[in-house]
């Protein structure tokens, strides 16, 4: 909408805008007149008038927005006119009343400039307008207790994690931001969890596992770990789901490190993408198997209701206490006893969080003080050691035999990572 006003005067530009959105808003309402012709407001006349009368009441007053706000008293006085009459019939909602008053704001935003903000505030009108059997059906079908799980997870997003301290406290540098962040993730892979395996089933959890390895592998594990806990499926189809997301995580560091330093993806190609792309396809044929499915499941296709909680907050707020007192130890030991070399410092940081530490190797692979081949065997090391971390949270969260599967499973897709490393 900015290059239209290059290239004519914004006055002309601002004018069509108006008319074309109000046109639009006027032949969505037009359809009601043959549904109610008793409390029909207006069509396709009526609200280019408004808009239009917003948008010379603003432009031709640049100076004072006394003009428009009288404008908007005349029309409101118009509108209760007609409302009013309105309650005499049958008809009792206000929506086309709303729908002029978003109109005349639509002429005098047009009027100011703002062609972006006019132009989405239309469309969204429209779409809202035109929509109604749609939205009010998804209304019904919209049980209460998933929106009561939506605004829980909008207040751990949007309302306490903006608040949250960003900086470090103690000499153990521990981020509150940073903490938060982890239990907000394991929350939101949760239910991403929830919606895709209630949606699509059996290729949702798969799905689950692939989308959330993108983000982390690690709070994935713990979230798929749990909800074999109260599943009627097979504990396989999780472990495959569960290294799944870690053969995601190959692919992801691949792409990090090749950001930052093309030498070092370049020995590590062949090993990331063929352990990605491995992982990825051995997770989803265990997540698939028909085998492992329970002779008892539901029409769900295994998956129970969560009725309790999708978010899996409980699992959430375990890993947050889990993953500080991990780093805190971590961190003591590197300060007290010190590490016997950068693959020692690969171990241990990869059992904590992985991506902070390949940065780290990336910013000096190559150098004197660390060539290629050993920056390559550090990164190698800390994956398999993000591997074997993984599996003890599997341990940990998940049913008996999720935990040991998925253990199995992660160790020894780190220990072939080392052993093709050294082969290659």
């Amino acid at each position: 909408m900015d290059s239209l006003a290059n290239h004519v005067q914004p006055e002309l530009a601002g004018f069509i805008l108006t008319l074309a959105l109000s046109l639009l808003i006027g032949f969505e309402r037009e359809e009601l007149r043959d549904d109610r012709p008793l409390s029909f407001f207006g069509g396709v006349r009526t609200f280019p008038l408004i808009g239009l009368s917003a948008f010379l009441l603003r432009a031709g007053f640049p100076g004072t927005a006394l003009p428009f706000s009288v404008g908007l008293v005349v029309l409101g006085g118009l509108l209760l006119l007609s409302h009013s009459t309105s309650l005499k019939t049958t008809h009792m909602g206000i929506t086309s009343e709303m729908a002029a008053v978003l109109t005349y704001g639509l002429g005098g935003v047009a009027a100011g400039g703002q062609y972006w903000l006019a132009v989405a505030g239309g469309v969204v009108a429209v779409l809202l307008l035109h929509e109604k059997e749609r939205l009010e059906g998804l209304v019904d079908r919209i049980p209460r207790g998933e929106l009561g799980t939506l605004l829980r997870f909008l207040l751990l997003t949007g309302v306490i994690l903006p608040v949250v301290p960003n900086h470090r406290f103690t000499a153990l540098d521990i981020n509150p931001f940073k903490i938060w962040l982890v239990v907000v993730a394991v929350s939101g892979i949760s239910y991403l969890s929830y919606l895709l395996q209630l949606r699509w089933g059996r290729a949702g959890l798969i799905l689950a596992g692939l989308l959330g390895g993108a983000y982390s592998s690690t709070a994935t594990t713990v979230v798929l770990a749990r909800q074999s806990r109260n599943s009627t499926r097979r504990p396989v189809r999780f472990a495959g789901a569960i290294l799944a997301a870690t053969g995601v995580m190959y692919i992801r560091l691949w792409i990090l490190i090749l950001i930052f330093a093309r030498p070092l993806a370049a020995h590590l190609t062949l090993l990331f993408w063929g352990s990605g792309l491995t992982a990825i396809a051995v997770g989803a044929l265990l997540a698939h198997s028909r085998r492992a499915e329970q002779p008892d499941a539901d029409a769900t296709d295994g998956i129970r209701r969560p009725s309790e909680n999708p978010l899996e907050l409980t699992s959430a707020f375990t890993f947050g206490a889990i993953f500080v007192a991990v780093l805190v130890l971590t961190r003591w030991v590197a300060g007290h006893f010190g590490t016997t070399g950068v693959l020692a410092l690969a171990a241990i940081m990869g059992a904590t969080d992985v991506d902070p530490f390949i940065l780290g190797i990336t910013q000096a692979a190559g150098g004197t003080t660390l060539p290629l081949a050993t920056a390559a065997l550090a990164v190698v090391i800390a994956a398999s050691a993000n591997n074997l971390m993984k599996g003890l949270y599997a341990l940990f969260f998940g049913s008996p035999t999720t935990g040991r599967l998925s253990l199995a499973l992660l160790a020894l897709w780190g220990a072939a990572s080392l052993g093709a490393f050294f082969l290659l």
